[in-house]
């Protein structure tokens, strides 16, 4: 009899679908099944993280949207797909384990295996985000963090490929993530299991299971199936750190002894272009899982892509009908930490790795009862920085996810003029939950007058504007930026240069001049607190990313499309041109703008036989530019030519052309 099976099965069904049937006060008031959301992503740090409201995290590539995007304004990603793992012995003495994600090819296949869904969940619970941020529009006095994400669902899916026993649980999942330089690089998972079967669960275990992968989408390309240089898969090392005493101490950090976390990185890094590493912490639970003598609290397994065990409990190996194969419950409770070299298999050597940290056993869940897991999913630029953001993430656990911090990053608007930009902000209000009408009543919600969670006292110091010159990071955005202008308010600590003064609409304004128009700039406005030494508190900065911006800086809208001033640049167009986001024959990099534009119009591009091969539509009252990436209305190529352009102003219905040449 083997203890893990890592030979490629084929699936087959062995047991019928049967309902666990929810207590009547589960489940007594059904409503109409939510929309699965699909596309929420983390984006108020480093760490742009896909969660949905089905029981997975990452988003198997299916769309461009940050499917565990590090840096978020980067092109690296290293999640595929992720979810919760609950297994348990049933009223019936049965092996169950219910699953949010395992290994399958894409999200259409991942739908056909996925064992949660949002049957008997009503809309109110399916899905919501909101903000501990006093500044945000969805500020809300129980959020956790900068941004928390929470939704319910339950195991009462009915997949496709059939074979799903559920338990009968609900879970409560929440999302948490924190904009600050120190806890940015960070997601935190925190997931409620709620028994609604109405009959007890025994011996649970819980874990998370993540198909990591790391790359550089500009390098590789995981969208397109036909791609010239498709993903590589099979081109990363994992592995894993354990607790002292519990694995070889080869795999315990000096510095965190009770650690339980694994981790990828990319073989090569592609040529320096996707550095960064990967991991999945287990910060607690809610309960101490009940040992056996020697037995290890935590399980870390490991196997190739396409591996993952066929059923839930002991089942024989369909190309051997004679061996006994363990199926995913023994592998959540085995206790096994897969790592270098074993008898079993070489997890040292770069491939196409998933694994599964799990903990247990938890002996009883008694109906109506909550057991609850917290992982983090972190990021670093390398091993070391890894493990020092996941003992951040360790801390906030055990600080019931208090993060210090200062006051908010102020919500900014955007004027733009050649080669200028204008930027512009509330001296103390923001704006309320239309997003549209600035809030005067509530200090509260206002950086310039936000009051430190931690001391009670008033405690903002000044503003730091950040600019980056690009699209894409490669680093995160505090270390790449460079800051253009500080403010610190008189009061005779720092710098004591004063506030912006406020403009004619009493607004705090910062103008930056000599840009480039047409080229990609970032900016960022943070806000930061005094140090407190009588608390012994160092100074707090708000996040990047609370209000970081891509811009294009160019002219204003001109009054009227028969202005002489509409133009195109460059003109004539050539694909080594510098305005492209990116270097090399990649269409989708290519970058034309159209410039002198009214505030509301329609561009239309012609070749030569009069054909329309692509329409844009422009609608900004501030910038008088739009950009076109050259491909047509079905996404192909232009060729070397030349093509006429038609601007129609849309207020006045005068028109303005002229001509565009391409060469490539």
């Amino acid at each position: 009899m083997k203890t893990k099976n890592l030979q490629s099965v084929a699936f087959i069904v062995v047991a019928l679908f049967f309902a666990v049937i929810p207590s009547s006060s589960s489940l007594a008031d059904p409503c109409p099944q939510p929309p699965a959301r699909t596309d929420v992503f983390t984006n108020i740090g480093n760490l742009g993280l896909s969660v949905t409201n089905l029981g997975y995290i990452g988003n198997s590539f299916s769309t461009r949207n940050p499917s565990g995007r590090y840096p978020l304004n980067s092109n690296v990603e290293h999640v595929y797909s992720g979810g919760i793992w609950v297994g348990a012995i049933n009223a019936n003495g049965e092996a169950r384990v219910s699953t949010g994600s395992q290994d399958a090819n894409g999200v259409g296949q991942g739908n056909e295996l996925r064992e949660f869904d949002l049957i008997g969940i009503c809309s109110d619970e399916a899905l919501s985000i909101t903000s501990n941020l006093q500044n945000f529009p969805n500020y809300s006095r129980s959020a956790l963090a900068n941004q928390h994400i929470e939704c319910n669902y339950n195991d009462f899916a009915q997949p496709e490929g059939g074979g799903h026993s559920p338990l009968g649980i609900k879970i409560n999942q929440r999302t948490l993530a924190w904009g600050n330089a120190y806890a940015n690089d960070f997601v935190i998972l925190n997931y409620r299991i709620v028994n609604i079967s109405g009959e007890e669960l025994r011996e649970l275990y819980l874990g998370l299971w993540v198909d990591t992968t790391v790359g550089n989408t500009e390098q590789t390309d995981p969208y397109d199936g036909q791609a010239a240089v498709p993903w590589n898969y099979y081109d990363d090392f994992n592995g894993a750190w354990g607790a002292e005493g519990f694995v070889d101490p080869a795999h315990t950090p000096e510095s965190d002894p009770n650690i339980w976390m694994a981790y990828e990185h990319d073989d090569d890094g592609e040529e320096g272009m996707a550095t960064s590493w990967i991991g999945y912490r287990l910060l607690g639970t809610s309960e101490e899982p009940n040992l056996a003598p020697g037995q290890a609290p935590v399980s870390y397994n490991s196997w190739g892509f396409r591996h993952v065990p066929q059923e839930d409990d002991w089942y024989y190996d369909a190309d051997d009908p004679d061996e006994l194969v363990p199926g995913k419950y023994q592998i959540m409770s085995n206790g096994d930490f897969d790592v270098g070299e074993t008898q079993e298999a070489d997890y040292s050597i770069a491939s196409n790795w998933v694994g599964i940290l799990s903990t247990g056993p938890f002996p009883s869940l008694a109906p109506d009862d909550t057991i609850s897991i917290t992982f983090a999913v972190v990021a670093g630029v390398d091993s070391l920085s890894l493990l020092e953001n996941s003992k951040v993430a360790q801390i906030a656990y055990i600080d019931q996810f208090s993060v210090p911090s200062g006051p908010p990053s102020p919500i900014i608007d955007f004027q733009y003029d050649s080669n200028t930009v204008k930027i512009q902000w509330a001296p103390g209000d923001s704006l309320d939950a239309d997003n549209n009408v600035r809030v005067v009543d509530d200090p509260l919600r206002s950086p310039e007058h936000h009051i430190s969670t931690i001391t009670g006292q008033y405690d903002f110091q000044g503003y730091r504007v950040y600019r980056f010159q690009g699209e894409n990071f490669t680093l995160e955005p505090e270390d790449e930026s460079q800051i253009v202008a500080q403010f610190d308010i008189v009061d005779g600590r720092g710098f004591d240069t004063g506030l912006p003064p406020l403009n004619e609409n009493g607004l705090r304004e910062f103008v930056d001049h000599n840009l480039l128009n047409g080229f990609p700039y970032q900016y960022a406005v943070t806000s930061f607190s005094a140090p407190n030494e009588l608390e012994q508190l160092k100074s707090f900065e708000s996040g990047w990313q609370e209000n970081g911006t891509l811009i294009y800086p160019g002219p204003a809208p001109s009054g009227s499309a028969s202005v002489s001033g509409i133009g195109v640049f460059p003109n004539p167009y050539r694909a080594s041109s510098l305005f492209d986001g990116q270097t090399g024959e990649l269409e989708k990099g290519r970058k034309i703008w159209f410039t002198g534009l009214p505030a509301h119009c329609k561009i239309q591009v012609f070749n030569l036989m009069g054909e329309v091969v692509k329409t844009l539509h422009h609608d900004d009252p501030s910038l008088g530019m739009e950009s076109w990436n050259t491909l047509t209305e079905h996404g192909r190529a232009l060729a070397t030519g030349l093509y006429i352009y038609a601007v129609t102003d849309l207020d006045t219905n005068e028109v303005n052309q002229g001509k565009l040449v391409i060469i490539k």
